[in-house]
């Protein structure tokens, strides 16, 4: 009798074990499984893995890119057992948003939601150094040839050869949010309620993708396209955001005045910056505006100081800034030039 009691529980046992085996699991359990940080991960290489370009990059972007997850080939190295270990892996849910029979198809990357494990290695510093660089041919000819142009008053802005061959115009408005205001406790009077008319045309674009940088980085200029550690790093989990911090939401990049300069006349500290993950804004110093606008600075300086001597609101500054920002003391910077 003990024998057989013995016997049924190790039946079902084996059962219950089959049984769980085949039970799916959701894929906001399993989203998170692979992580580059595993230690497991972190000793291969990442051409082990990640081969480029991915076999649909001729669809996906028309220009080399890392368009596709690695293939299977790259997870059953390691973890062949899980591929079969149930009808419905919970391994396959990594990348899939469904498995079993034919497969789910493999979830958008990268996922908003989702915090980033790895920054970009960009220095401005060494891009604009190369920009900048006057490449002339000598040696090669006896004579060399200068472009020389001419403007009409139709014609378009200048495309200066340096910060516009990676960020273009926007043509869709992006989320704005003000930066953390540094020299003001509490504003001196309420919101205007300003409305403001911006247009997508007031910010500028930036890369995504690798298509931007393949463009010299695929084969001829390291780090190639196939040294995937020569631009990324392996860092801790962050979220990232679309949303742009501006002070001044009123600049127009495509303003008659603004156009024509050379971008690096306003954005002066890029020219410096080693790395991107460190650049908080675009890093235009007060100096750079107030070297055109310094009219426009007194006139506002003098009205909020006859505003406050009269004993009446506050003038809110309006020129370059939002109510929400031309409402509190105006800084240091602004007062000691």
């Amino acid at each position: 009798m003990t024998h057989n009691i013995a016997r049924l529980g190790l039946v079902v046992a084996v059962v219950a074990a089959f049984c769980v085996a085949y039970i799916p699991r959701s894929t906001a359990q399993n989203r998170d499984r692979f992580s580059h940080s595993t230690p497991g991960h972190q000793k291969k290489s990442c051409n082990s893995c990640h081969s480029n370009p991915t076999p649909n990059w001729v669809s996906a972007r028309g220009f080399p890119d890392v368009a596709q997850f690695p293939g299977h080939i790259a997870c059953a190295a390691c973890h062949r057992a899980d591929f079969f270990r149930g009808n419905k892996p919970a391994f396959c849910l990594g990348c899939h948003t469904d498995v079993g029979p034919g497969r789910g198809p493999l979830f958008a990357f990268p996922v908003k939601t989702r915090s980033h494990e790895f920054t970009t290695k960009f220095p401005h510093s060494v891009h604009q150094d190369i920009i900048a660089a006057n490449q002339r041919r000598d040696g090669i000819a006896v004579a060399h040839f200068v472009f020389a142009s001419y403007t009409r008053a139709d014609d378009p802005p200048p495309q200066f050869n340096n910060c516009a061959i990676c960020h273009g115009d926007r043509d869709k408005m992006p989320k704005v949010e003000l930066p953390p205001l540094k020299d003001a406790a509490k504003p001196l009077t309420d919101d205007g309620g300003e409305t403001l008319k911006t247009a997508a045309t007031f910010f500028k674009d930036m890369p995504h993708g690798h298509q931007t940088c393949f463009t010299c980085h695929f084969t001829g200029i390291r780090p190639a396209g196939t040294d995937c550690a020569g631009c990324h790093t392996l860092t801790k989990p962050y979220q990232d955001s679309d949303i742009l911090r501006r002070y001044s939401i009123k600049f127009d990049h495509q303003q008659k005045d603004h156009a024509i300069r050379d971008c690096m006349t306003c954005h002066v500290r890029i020219s410096q910056n080693t790395d991107v993950a460190a650049m908080k804004d675009p890093d235009v110093p007060f100096l750079a505006c107030v070297s055109c606008h310094d009219k426009n600075l007194t006139d506002e300086t003098a009205a909020r100081a006859d505003s406050l001597a009269k004993k009446q609101a506050a003038f809110q500054c309006s020129y370059c800034h939002s109510t929400a920002v031309g409402r509190f003391p105006i800084p240091a910077s602004h007062q000691n030039r």
